[in-house]
């Protein structure tokens, strides 16, 4: 299927409801296997589990940071902080095997007069932890909040459509963009509505809290500021909404990276941007492209990120000045955010089913390994092994020094999302509609 196809699909449908499950299914609570959920084609399910009842999640009093940067322990935001450098915490087993899933609701709709069932979880859709408890947003159309260690349910909320990019923590409070238009912001205890904002076009574009202050992209082609402590737009800035194939995404589903008051991100019209918070204004621009929806990683002076289309390539761009320092030729492109690895290295995943390597210097080949299925998976350092999904049935542990396969887990479909890792376990989604803990 096209990228752009899938991107849409969700928003070019009718959501769904659910007939109920048999009460002897309760067991799921517990974190079993949920039963399949039948949908018709009327709107995303308010009960998508009726054997469930909404609780409260006992979380730390927050600790006082001003920016929603994780911490050891605890996963806050997509690609960990605003450099996109964090990625997890803890021994990774090298025998890892799943210790809990949870089956979630789907999302049926139609394309064309056909039925497409939209299933677990998407790009990016990572995972977050925060005290004993993990979050993650469902293609299905739901937030989640489960116990980390048991898999059990605490609270769900509904949306209007697919829940695809990840969300970030920050005061005890969740904030997620869905592709219904809406940016919301949810009590991290209760799963309660505090404050919801509407745009006119789908938010892939995964917010990032810093200074007290919110900052998110979105397919209108906006960069916008909004305080997050009421959900008033603070500002905006309108980069336009560039062309694409149809159906498509438009302007910025990249998130930013942020250093030293400026933030990077791509755009549909091929454009990196770094653009000062402060003033308001772009400091430079660098074309590199047709698509850039990855997210930047900044490494000191320099920015690493991949292009999709036009001009399939990863660079390596002076951050100051915007001038390219080495690219690299990726046949079929790349929607992979990148890592850094031992202070030396890039990783990277290309959707021609490749994991790359590069030396952050130089970009020469450290090591390539031969994945067999594209990814559009965000690679996640930890503990020495660098981990992932596919567009196969199989998360990936390697070796981040040598390229060598460790372990792979059964996650039942393809994987787009990113993880959430922490103390060596592992909280990920896939397309066959569960959510699954690894340790």
């Amino acid at each position: 299927m096209q990228r752009r196809t899938f991107l849409r699909l969700g928003a070019a449908g009718l959501a769904a409801a659910p007939l109920r499950a048999d009460a002897k299914d309760a067991k799921i609570a517990a974190g079993g296997t949920l039963p399949d959920v039948v949908h018709s084609t009327t709107t995303v399910t308010r009960d998508p589990y009726p054997w469930h009842t909404n609780g409260v999640a006992h979380l730390p009093a927050w600790d006082g940071a001003t920016s929603s940067e994780s911490v050891p322990g605890s996963m806050r935001m997509f690609r960990g902080n605003l450099t996109g450098t964090y990625y997890g915490s803890g021994t990774v087993s090298e025998r890892p095997k799943v210790l809990w899933k949870f089956r979630m609701s789907d999302f049926a709709t139609k394309l064309r007069g056909r039925p497409v069932r939209w299933q677990g979880t998407g790009w990016t859709g990572q995972a977050l932890t925060y005290g004993d408890y993990v979050f993650v947003g469902s293609v299905g159309g739901h937030v989640h909040c489960f116990e980390a260690n048991t898999g059990k349910l605490t609270w769900v909320f509904a949306g209007e459509r697919m829940f695809k990019g990840s969300p970030c923590i920050y005061r005890n409070r969740l904030y997620i963009p869905c592709v219904d238009d809406h940016l919301r912001c949810l009590d991290a205890s209760t799963g309660k509505l505090l404050w919801d904002w509407k745009g006119w076009a789908d938010i892939d574009s995964s917010p990032r809290v810093v200074d007290k202050r919110l900052y998110i992209g979105g397919e209108d082609g906006d960069l916008k500021c909004f305080d997050p402590e009421t959900g008033a737009l603070v500002w905006k800035h309108a980069f336009g909404q560039g062309t694409g194939d149809y159906p498509g995404s438009d302007g910025i589903e990249s998130s930013l990276a942020i250093a030293d008051g400026v933030a990077y991100f791509g755009h549909l019209d091929g454009n990196v941007r770094a653009y000062s918070l402060a003033d308001r204004r772009v400091l430079w621009w660098n074309h590199l492209g047709v698509d850039v929806d990855a997210s930047p990683l900044i490494v000191g002076d320099r920015l690493y990120v991949g292009v999709e289309e036009g001009a399939p390539t990863f660079h390596c761009i002076d951050r100051h000045r915007g001038a390219g320092v080495w690219a690299r030729d990726v046949p079929k492109g790349i929607w992979s955010s990148a890592a850094v690895s031992n202070g030396k290295h890039v990783i990277v995943g290309g959707n021609d089913g490749k994991l790359y390597c590069f030396d952050l210097a130089t970009g020469k080949d450290v090591w390539t390994f031969e994945i067999g299925a594209p990814t559009w998976a965000s690679p996640q350092v930890v503990d020495g092994k660098v981990m992932f999904g596919a567009f196969d049935e199989s998360y990936r542990i390697v070796d981040a020094a040598k390229g060598k396969l460790i372990a792979k887990v059964d996650v039942g479909e393809r994987c787009y999302s990113g993880a959430a890792i922490e103390d060596g376990k592992i909280w990920v989604g896939s397309a066959s509609g569960n959510f699954y803990c690894i340790g």
